[in-house]
């Protein structure tokens, strides 16, 4: 919950700022990489925006969902499922969900921001939550799916 708040409270306030431009980011679908290089890919329908896995890695099936969000001017913010192994997110679901904002460069190719974090304990499932961890996916324009 501190997560989601520490991710909340720069979103609320940047949409209360009377300078921040109020046009609309366009369409975010496409490609996009992390900085770990990992490959997502993002659905907009309106301002609901998904990213899902585009292969496999230790964490992820392709097509799991890495976050869930809504578009807001600029702002991108949501539910972020974090890094943990299959085994741990069949048995505690609900915990590794963390909030998470991002916030779209003027050019439309980045997003940077930030998501909580916690550690789960594998036996009980019991949830420490540590501190924020940096964001950054970059749109990948000419990302050929086939290779």
């Amino acid at each position: 919950f501190s997560a989601l708040m520490l991710v909340s409270g720069p979103a609320a306030y940047a949409r209360s700022d009377a300078n921040q431009s109020k046009e609309a980011v366009s369409d975010l679908t496409g490609y996009w990489q992390q900085e770990n290089g990992q490959i997502v890919h993002f659905t907009q329908d309106g301002s609901s925006l998904t990213s899902r896995y585009f292969k496999r890695s230790a964490t992820n099936e392709p097509d799991d969902v890495d976050f869930t969000a809504t578009v807001h001017d600029k702002l991108v913010y949501g539910a972020h499922r974090g890094p943990f192994s299959r085994a741990m997110q069949k048995k505690c679901g609900v915990q590794i969900w963390v909030g998470m904002g991002l916030t779209v460069k003027d050019d439309g190719t980045i997003l940077e921001g930030f998501r909580g974090d916690r550690t789960v304990d594998p036996r009980t499932c019991s949830v420490k939550n540590s501190d924020a961890v940096k964001l950054v996916y970059k749109r990948v324009a000419d990302f050929d799916p086939q290779k």
